[in-house]
């Protein structure tokens, strides 16, 4: 069988949509840093164009040969890269933001974390099938144990993203997703309460683990506060003078409304004149939003959503009769729910109900490691596909 010819379709899509904004939103950054007028599309396009090549070679390779030299490669190689980033030179691994998450080649930054998240959720799949799966436990210390081991892992990764990289938000949908993928394999109430616990632990110790983390915590609750009616707000004793919505969330929030129903028009957007920083990566619905308005937004959130959609198709299709075929569908399942939270996290950050991750929007924001770490995803998904009859 071919490979899902839909899935390609949507990425393309979304392709299309994240090159025309990256035209159109960083037009102050360019001239801000004497860049030419081209610089961030003809970047984009560069990238997405090694994206689809990669989708298209995955896409016709074998799942049962190739499959596994892939994730695995994706695994030891991020996590050993991300390992070694602190100890490495600073012309390499530079600090940026007080933060080092790239490693530097030349002209371009590469974040090896981005592809270490796909290679774990190849290690979640394959592990849970042949750890989880195929057991029964008769306790919850039972199974307490034998999740203890994955634990141990994301603590290692956990305190490499928070310590070193200062990436709260990352360890947080690392999290997520082990969690979701653990539900399939039908994991007890008992411990998947024990899990979501351990998660809010260290969800109140990175943020009250620095002070810039407590003050966005505190400007997203007050924020949420401003969006209760007036009636509920008298519940809360609230000093509307101690705490402040952020300047960049205030400018977000702004650029959704001056947007309305139908925006202001492609390349009309005044927030985006240096007043709204990043509005090509971490905040470019809300740049989409004022150009575009609520349909340019809705037609992005449509086109994830149907890519999330097929991607659950497929692990659902999937019959599984060998011990790789759940590995495929742990997968599978383990690229939707990371699409769906790095999605759904951007949206709370931009209008404030959560503090900003820095977590990108899939193939619309600026961003190379992204980009070609989502195309191996989505090139193994369509890879898996061919054995599925979707009909």
């Amino acid at each position: 069988m071919a490979a899902d010819k839909w899935i390609f379709i949507i990425v393309i899509a979304l392709m299309s949509i994240g090159a025309v904004f990256s035209y159109s939103l960083p037009i102050y950054i360019e001239t801000k840093y004497n860049y030419g007028e081209w610089h961030f599309f003809l970047r984009y396009i560069t990238f997405a164009s090694v994206g689809i090549i990669i989708m298209m070679i995955l896409a016709q390779l074998n799942p049962d040969k190739v499959f596994k030299i892939l994730g695995w490669t994706l695994f030891f190689g991020g996590f050993i890269t991300i390992l070694i980033m602190p100890k490495l030179p600073e012309s390499i691994c530079p600090v940026i933001k007080g933060a080092r998450r790239w490693i530097s080649l030349g002209i371009i930054r590469i974040s090896p974390l981005e592809f270490f998240k796909v290679g774990l959720i190849f290690f979640f799949a394959w592990s849970f099938s042949r750890k989880l799966l195929p057991k029964h436990f008769n306790s919850f210390k039972e199974e307490f144990m034998a999740i203890w081991p994955y634990l141990f892992l994301l603590t290692v990764v956990a305190i490499v993203t928070i310590i070193f990289q200062s990436d709260l938000g990352e360890t947080l949908l690392i999290l997520m997703i082990f969690t979701i993928m653990l539900l399939f394999t039908k994991v007890s109430p008992k411990t998947f309460g024990a899990l979501i616990l351990i998660g809010g632990i260290l969800f109140v110790v990175g943020v009250a683990h620095k002070s810039y983390r407590l003050e966005r915590f505190k400007s997203a609750l007050y924020n949420i506060y401003l969006m209760l009616p007036e009636s509920m707000q008298k519940w809360f004793n609230v000093n509307i003078t101690s705490y402040d919505i952020s300047y960049q969330l205030r400018q977000s929030i702004n650029a959704i409304h001056n947007g309305g129903f139908f925006g202001v028009g492609i390349g009309n957007g005044q927030l985006k004149m240096g007043f709204l920083s990043d509005v090509h990566t971490d905040f470019v619905l809300s740049g989409i939003a004022e150009e575009t308005g609520f349909l340019g937004v809705m037609l992005v959130l449509i086109l994830i959503a149907l890519l999330i959609w097929r991607i659950f198709k497929i692990a659902n299709h999937i019959q599984t009769k060998r011990l790789i075929d759940y590995v495929y569908q742990l997968f599978c399942v383990g690229i939707g729910v990371l699409i769906g939270f790095e999605t759904l996290l951007n949206i709370l950050g931009i209008i404030g109900i959560l503090p900003l991750k820095g977590l990108p929007i899939p193939f619309v924001s600026y961003g190379g490691s992204s980009m070609l770490a989502f195309s191996i995803a989505c090139g193994m998904v369509l890879m898996i596909s061919k054995r599925v009859d979707l009909k």
